[in-house]
């Protein structure tokens, strides 16, 4: 009885691993697939920026296409049971914001609504990883734009000398299908892929729901306060 209950055991364990194989293949072929289109938006858009008004034009695309590089890095490390690491840069945040409001603009003006961005942050330099930070700020968008209602806006603001916080609002009223987090409400995966992205650049995320609509409010340590001294990563303080 016990030989017999080892091989049944074996045996799933057998399709169990056939199964992961083929899964993992499949992953495989869909990283690959990917990664030509992704090279070719990548040739497309450095194109754009060479002819005239080009850069302006090429804003629309570069906070997705860091998404999808981001995306297609973790697809990748997938296979081995991870995330891609994050390799964090001195990242301009105004750019990013901008370049992501951009990206949105299009799809929700069809719908009769807007982005716009306030910046009052100046020049503001956060230290992340620029795939992962265009993840966050293209899924808080895209929360706004399909979950909310209204025009959608954006607003950066200095906090202190040391850190910027950058807000996205859109007029509701959404959040039928929210869960209640930590006092927050969660509007889903994309949103949990937003807030690791920005745990991984230090900063913090909170999204909450009033009366005039629902705002995702991020605060990102600044690479330099405006004093201008460089802030420290968390292993150069320690050497």
């Amino acid at each position: 009885m016990a030989g017999l209950v080892g091989w049944s055991l074996a045996a799933a364990l057998a399709v169990a691993v056939l199964r992961l194989r083929r899964r993992m293949g499949l992953v495989a072929d869909a990283a690959h697939e990917l990664r030509g289109p992704v090279a070719a938006f990548s040739f497309a858009v450095a194109g754009l920026r060479r002819e005239p008004g080009g850069p302006r034009r090429a804003l629309r695309f570069e906070t997705e296409l860091e998404r999808m590089r981001a995306g297609l890095a973790d697809l990748d490390a997938a296979r081995e049971g991870r995330r891609a690491p994050a390799r964090p840069r001195t990242v301009p945040l105004e750019r990013l914001v901008n370049g992501a409001a951009a990206g949105w603009t299009a799809a929700v003006t069809g719908a009769g609504r807007g982005v716009t961005v306030r910046w009052d942050a100046g020049r503001a330099h956060v230290r992340a990883d620029r795939g992962r930070l265009s993840q966050a700020l293209a899924n808080l968008l895209a929360n706004a734009a399909e979950h909310g209602t209204g025009p959608i806006e954006i607003h950066a603001v200095r906090k202190g000398t040391r850190a910027v916080r950058v807000e996205v609002r859109d007029a509701g009223p959404a959040l039928r299908s929210g869960r209640r987090r930590g006092g927050a409400f969660d509007r889903g995966h994309g949103l949990g892929i937003a807030r690791r992205a920005i745990r991984d650049a230090g900063g913090t995320f909170e999204l909450e729901r009033g009366r005039d609509g629902t705002v995702a409010a991020v605060e990102l340590p600044l690479a330099y306060s405006t004093d201008g001294d460089r802030r420290r990563s968390p292993r150069e303080a320690r050497s």
